[in-house]
């Protein structure tokens, strides 16, 4: 196995202004899940901070960033026990299937004002770093 990771840490005040700027924005990051979800809790920038980091270190693991895919074609959800998932389509799934990743795991903590994520992403030999995006359906 190889094994790709990335990790993200942000301020959730600079998550609050990206929320802030407009709902436009708030939908180009996030999936009317998510906003669904965060917005139901007691906290929700707290989650959406996490949320965005989940993210970030998704497109880190890549090794390419998150040049030429949609944020929303990465969604976090949580399953019955409380862990977060990464659910993917598009362009992002296709180029973690070009990578031969067979599993991904996900970790988000918050603490006061700062929230991060890890993202561990476990491929089959042979995978391939792409150098462009790996075409796929939106």
């Amino acid at each position: 196995m190889v094994i790709r990771h990335g990790v993200d840490i942000e301020a959730v005040a600079e998550v609050r202004r990206l929320l802030d700027l407009s709902a436009r924005a708030k939908r180009r990051v996030f999936t009317a899940r998510e906003v669904e979800d965060c917005e139901q809790t007691g906290d929700s920038e707290r989650h959406f901070a996490g949320r965005f980091c989940a993210k970030e270190a998704l497109f880190k693991a890549l090794g390419r960033g998150w040049q030429g895919m949609g944020w929303t074609e990465a969604e976090v959800r949580v399953d019955p026990a409380g862990a977060p998932q990464l659910v993917t389509r598009g362009r992002v799934k296709a180029t973690l299937e070009a990578l031969g990743v067979r599993s991904v795991g996900l970790s988000i903590s918050h603490t006061g004002d700062i929230a991060m994520a890890s993202v561990i992403l476990l491929c089959v030999p042979g995978g391939r770093r792409p150098s462009r995006p790996v075409p796929g359906r939106r």
